[in-house]
């Protein structure tokens, strides 16, 4: 049973018995390897909705398509598969932030942080203060 607190220890098992960290040199490594895996969460999370704002605007510029046609297309599977995924890898940065190591909660912040950074800044460009001034 492991600590239900938060700590600092140098040994943790992350995720599967076969990804130990018995010293500093694996905690930096691991804590990289968490930063660009919550950084590709990140940049999934915004593709998805680029795909999915792309395809509605494309579905509305185009003739009426029966309800089967949009549940069986291309399209529709690959957002699905991209949905499995990114719910998979949620529960993963999950389950690393569970073992309460601030060293790998920290990570997963930076990673975070990186990922809006680098993925989602087109957001950021977008002027919805209209109600705000």
């Amino acid at each position: 049973m492991h600590s239900m607190s938060f700590h600092g220890g140098l040994q943790e098992t992350i995720l599967f018995n076969g990804w130990r960290v018995n010293d500093a040199q694996g905690m930096i490594g691991s804590a990289i390897g968490i930063i660009l895996l919550t950084a590709f969460y990140e940049g999934l999370k915004s593709y998805r909705e680029y795909l999915f704002a792309r395809t509605t605007f494309l579905r509305k510029n185009q003739k009426k398509k029966s309800r089967n046609a949009l549940l069986f297309s291309g399209v529709h599977f690959f957002q699905t598969l991209l949905h499995v995924i990114q719910v998979v890898l949620g529960y993963f940065l999950m389950f690393i932030f569970m073992t309460y190591n601030y060293w790998l909660c920290i990570a997963i912040g930076v990673g975070t942080a990186l990922g809006y950074w680098l993925f989602a800044w087109e957001k950021a460009n977008n002027d919805n203060t209209d109600c705000c001034s």
